[in-house]
C-alpha cells in the first residue's frame, strides 16, 4: 500500500486549514503590529513637539551692521 499526500482531496483540505488559520490569526497579528507601530510612533511625535517648544523658547540675538 502506497500513501500519497499530494492528492486533490488532501490538498483541498490543507488549503482549507491554511485559510482558516489566516482568517483567525490574521486580524490578531495585524492588530498587534498596529499597536506596536503606534507605540513606536507616539514617543517620536512627543519628542518632536517638545523639541519644537524648546526651540521657540530660545532667544536669538540679531545684529545689524
Amino acid at each position: 500500500m502506497r500513501m500519497n499526500f499530494w492528492t486533490q482531496e488532501n490538498m483541498l483540505e490543507f488549503w482549507g486549514y491554511v485559510r482558516m488559520l489566516l482568517e483567525t490569526a490574521g486580524p490578531g497579528v495585524m492588530l498587534a503590529a498596529a499597536v506596536a507601530a503606534v507605540g513606536f510612533l507616539i514617543p517620536i511625535i512627543i519628542n518632536a513637539f517638545k523639541k519644537a517648544n524648546t526651540d521657540d523658547e530660545q532667544d536669538y540675538e540679531y545684529r545689524e551692521y
